[in-house]
């Protein structure tokens, strides 16, 4: 498949974490052929040839990130694993840093300015914003959930914070409290 001229995901198609990283390097290594100026000849770019690589990273409000001076483009390993029916959306994201890349190896600088929209626009990018609450959800918030153990209890709440191993005041069920039942001390899960 042609990924220059063609979408590599349908819309509303799932995917695997293995899938994107596959997709990545393929973008990485395929060479681009940039021709947004009139009266300059087209940039021929092969971004893995200079040096770029991909990556995970594990950031919670920023879905792709592309970093010049690492030369790497990051995917949110962690969004990916809460929206893996949305393939469509991360591949848009993936095109959306490789635009990025594309763009500072061109000019030395990147920013969301219409060349680089233009730029967006050569490697099939909506050239948009990639991530919104519409497009990629998070069900997971914070790292930890304290939850109450008592049968029958649904009492849950987020946590940003490990607990202490010899803490001398530890959280108990607001809900079993309230009812008069008894201090229940909530256990600590993590998310991610």
């Amino acid at each position: 498949m042609d990924l220059t001229k063609k979408m590599y995901f349908a819309e509303s198609q799932a995917t695997t974490v293995r899938e994107i990283e596959k997709l990545a390097n393929d973008l990485l290594r395929t060479t681009w052929t940039i021709d947004i100026y009139r009266h300059k000849f087209a940039s021929v770019i092969n971004l893995h040839d200079r040096g770029w690589r991909f990556e995970f990273n594990d950031r919670k409000l920023a879905a792709g990130l592309c970093s010049k001076r690492e030369k790497t483009i990051y995917i949110s390993k962690w969004l990916l694993n809460q929206n893996l029916n949305k393939a469509l959306e991360f591949e848009n994201t993936l095109r959306h840093e490789l635009a990025h890349a594309l763009d500072f190896e061109m000019r030395g600088t990147s920013d969301h300015s219409r060349i680089w929209k233009a730029v967006a626009r050569e490697v099939l990018c909506t050239a948009e914003r990639c991530y919104t609450k519409e497009q990629i959800e998070v069900s997971v918030t914070t790292k930890y959930t304290l939850k109450c153990v008592e049968d029958g209890c649904t009492y849950s709440r987020p946590s940003h914070k490990a607990m202490q191993k010899n803490a001398r005041s530890y959280p108990c069920c607001n809900d079993c409290y309230r009812n008069k039942r008894q201090y229940n001390r909530l256990v600590q899960v993590q998310n991610y």
